[in-house]
Order: C-alpha cells, then sequence, then structure tokens
C-alpha cells in the first residue's frame, strides 16, 4: 500500500484522517496495520496509523512500525471520534454505527476511493509476498498434474483409489499449506475423472495475505484434438493481453478485449471465448480494474478461459515494470500432465 495516495486524497478534500472498521481478517485493515488482526478492529490513518481492536491483541500479532494498537474497546467504533478532527474520509463499506457515532459527534464524513487506488501499486515487499504465493501456486498446480500423470484407467485411478476432482483439489491444497501458503483451489469438474475428460485447475493461494493466481487445464489421455486446440488459444491469448501492455497507457479492459480477441482468431465462436484482466492483491481481484491505465507496479491476473464443447481455463499472474509486463512464474502450459516439473 503507497500512504502517499491516502496523503494526497486527505489533502485534497482538507479532511484530517482516513477512517475504517473492519473484522477479523479485512484486507484494508490489514493493508493500513501491516496485520492480520483475528477480531474487529477501528483504524485511522494521518500519516500514521492508530489501531482500536475489539480485544487484546495475542502476543504473534505484530503490526508495522508505523501503527500503534490504543486499548482494546468492545465495539471498536465508538473510539473514532475521539481520535479524528472535525473532517475524514472513509470507504463507502464503512459499517453504519460507525458513520453515526462520527455523524453524532459533528465529523463530516466523506466517501473517498483512496484506500483503493493506494493498492493499486504494489511496493516491493507486496510484490515479494505476491511472488512467493505465485511460487506456492506452482507447487499446488504440479501436485495436481502430478496426480492425474500418475493414474491409469478410464475412469482414472491409482491404489488408492478413483481419482476425483475431490482428489485434485486436496493435492493441490496440501501442497500449496506445505509451502507455507494458505491454499484454495477450484477444479471445474465433478466426481471420478475420465482419462479424456479436460481438467480445469485454479489455484489462488496466500502468502502474508497475497493472493498468487494460477489457472492450467489438463487431458490425462488427450488425443491433441479440441482440447489441445482450446490450450494453445488460451495460452497465447494471456501472452496476447501481457505483450499488448504500453506500461502507462494501456488500460485493464485494452489488455483483456486483446486476449478476448486472441481466443477469437482460433476460430471458437465469440460468445464461447472470455478473456479478463484485474488486480490482484490483498483481494482475489481489485484495482486496476476496467478503464484504469496499468501503471509500473500493478499486479494482474491474465486470464483467457473457453466454454465451448468443454471448458478450459488459462491463466497467470504478472506484474508490470517501468520496462513492461511480465509473467511471475514460469508453470508450462501444456495440456498433457507430468508427474513432476
Amino acid at each position: 500500500m503507497r500512504p502517499a495516495v491516502l496523503d494526497s486524497a486527505l489533502a485534497d478534500a482538507g479532511a484530517d484522517a482516513f477512517v475504517f472498521v473492519g473484522p477479523a481478517g479485512d484486507p484494508l485493515v490489514r493493508a493500513l496495520s501491516g496485520a492480520a488482526l483475528p477480531c474487529r478492529a477501528a483504524v485511522v490513518y494521518a500519516g500514521r496509523v492508530a489501531v482500536v481492536p475489539e480485544r487484546p491483541l495475542p502476543d504473534y500479532v505484530s503490526v508495522h512500525d508505523d501503527a500503534r494498537v490504543l486499548d482494546p474497546a468492545a465495539t471498536p467504533a465508538e473510539r473514532l471520534p475521539g481520535l479524528v478532527g472535525d473532517a475524514v474520509l472513509a470507504p463507502r463499506t464503512l459499517p453504519h454505527d460507525a458513520a453515526l457515532y462520527l455523524d453524532n459527534a459533528g465529523v463530516d464524513v466523506s466517501s473517498t476511493d483512496a484506500h483503493l487506488r493506494a493498492r493499486e501499486r504494489k511496493t516491493d515487499s507486496e510484490l515479494a509476498a505476491l511472488r512467493d504465493a505465485q511460487a506456492a501456486a506452482e507447487d499446488g498446480m504440479a501436485a495436481a498434474a502430478a496426480l492425474l500423470a500418475n493414474a491409469a484407467d478410464d475412469p482414472l485411478a491409482d491404489d488408492a483409489g478413483d481419482v476425483t476432482a475431490e482428489r485434485v483439489r486436496r493435492a493441490a491444497n496440501a501442497a500449496m499449506a506445505q509451502a507455507g501458503a494458505d491454499p484454495e483451489t477450484v477444479v471445474a469438474a465433478e466426481g471420478a475423472i475420465a482419462a479424456s475428460d479436460p481438467v480445469p485447475i485454479r489455484v489462488t493461494p496466500r502468502v502474508d495475505g497475497y493472493y498468487g493466481w494460477l489457472a492450467r487445464t489438463f487431458v490425462a489421455d488427450s488425443d491433441g484434438g479440441w482440447e489441445r486446440r482450446a490450450t494453445l488459444a488460451g495460452q497465447y491469448a494471456v501472452d496476447a493481453g501481457i505483450d499488448i501492455v504500453d506500461v502507462g497507457e494501456t488500460t485493464v479492459d485494452a489488455a483483456a478485449d486483446e486476449v478476448t480477441a486472441e481466443l477469437g482468431s482460433y476460430g471458437f465462436p465469440p460468445t464461447a471465448g472470455t478473456g479478463t484482466v484485474h488486480g490482484v492483491g490483498l483481494e482475489r481481484r481489485e484495482l486496476p480494474a476496467g478503464d484504469d491505465a496499468i501503471e509500473p507496479g500493478a499486479a494482474l491476473a491474465v486470464r483467457a478461459e473457453l466454454d465451448a464443447e468443454k471448458t478450459v481455463w488459462v491463466a497467470d499472474l504478472a506484474v508490470a515494470t517501468e520496462d513492461g509486463v511480465e509473467r511471475i512464474g514460469e508453470f508450462p502450459r501444456s495440456v498433457v500432465p507430468k508427474p513432476d516439473y
């Protein structure tokens, strides 16, 4: 998070502070305090950060150096009026009770999206966490692929029984957890998996609160037909979405349109292919988005999805630099799973 964006918004609005109240694990509270808090908390930013937790924080919770933790309060929002001046900025998602406490105390509350824009360009430490999350994502995807590659018969089976979508999900999650990430896997399949079934897999693990994003589609016994063409289309579409970006000029929508156009160039119906580009960070989807220009420091999920005869997903995480957009990670895109990567 870049506090200078909040500083500028406060100065432009003539406001004293930025305030918010969020539940346990809230990403905005984490961005401001530097810690995943295990309880509800109020946060005030005015050059430095003040945190009012709902209860005493355990010793393992450590906020960043520019934040101080105040005495806990059963209703943290009640403390806000005593911590600010006459005017504050807040997200539109500020809880109603917090807004009432401020209003009843005569504090003027104006809404802002500065907190979202402050998270749009990642700091070096945030990018490091994203890279670690993407490394964990690759571990999870490799484990899922290995389960499929080492199976035999039709439907797929191994010594532990049928290879099901749930087993694939659990294998990916276990590998990501072993890598130190909070795992999350979606498998677009159900039940036992046939040898010729495309198996779309998306993994979005978190490290220090920051999400990785990786999607691949595997076919254990591919004949090189539709699914191979679809996977190649997805691969080149993701690359096209990355390559088209002129950092500081190209918008997110323009990059997404390029992904969709590349899918169409492989002969798939216009309604079958979807290109999506969006920011990634403390949330799976955040700024930049839409007509936002892609600036240095932006972390992006670049996604190509086909849903025609079957479903195919290809997606990678990328980061914008002064020199262009580079893919984070190197996980192969082949439709045929391998036992090791």
